[in-house]
């Protein structure tokens, strides 16, 4: 029987399997980012390889910092999840980053894998499914931050698809 970490690991070794990506340590969404639209006026390079699937304008949801204005740089790191690095990052959190990616597309769902990271090591992993015909998520995460950027990344993916 494996232990809750090697599952951890394998999960997110599956997960990683099926993202693809330059630079790991490098993009990952940070977990504080609650994006709000669509940013085509940041210049990250390869925007379909953002963490989101896409250059995104949003706010900080970390404690005591949801006021702060978001300039275009923090933007940046925001949307690359270089969140170790931020002032404004909590001491005390459960993840430092989180990574998705589409393990199924099918049937008219589409099936989202996800993994927590933390000082660059997996600590949480998951699964949330989306109903396309219902227009609906049928197994949502439960906690609203992370609800919110994988509602952003299904956005961004569908939107690649449909044009695709």
């Amino acid at each position: 029987m494996l232990s809750t970490a090697n599952l951890i690991i394998l999960a997110s070794l599956a997960v990683l399997d099926t993202i693809i990506q330059t630079d790991w340590e490098n993009e990952l969404a940070c977990p504080f980012f609650s994006p709000t639209q669509p940013a085509h006026d940041i210049a990250l390079p390869y925007p379909a390889r953002l963490p989101l699937g896409a250059a995104w304008r949003g706010s900080c949801q970390s404690p005591g910092h949801e006021l702060h204005a978001l300039t275009n740089q923090d933007l940046e790191a925001c949307n690359l999840g270089h969140a170790h690095f931020c002032p404004r990052l909590p001491k005390e959190r459960s993840c430092d980053s989180i990574r998705f990616a589409v393990s199924s597309n099918t049937d008219g769902r589409v099936a989202l894998r996800f993994v927590l990271d933390a000082a660059h090591h997996p600590v949480g992993y998951g699964l949330l499914e989306y109903d396309r015909v219902a227009g609906a998520w049928l197994s949502p995460h439960p906690e609203p931050r992370i609800q919110r950027l994988a509602d952003c990344f299904l956005r961004s993916y569908l939107k690649r698809h449909e044009t695709a």
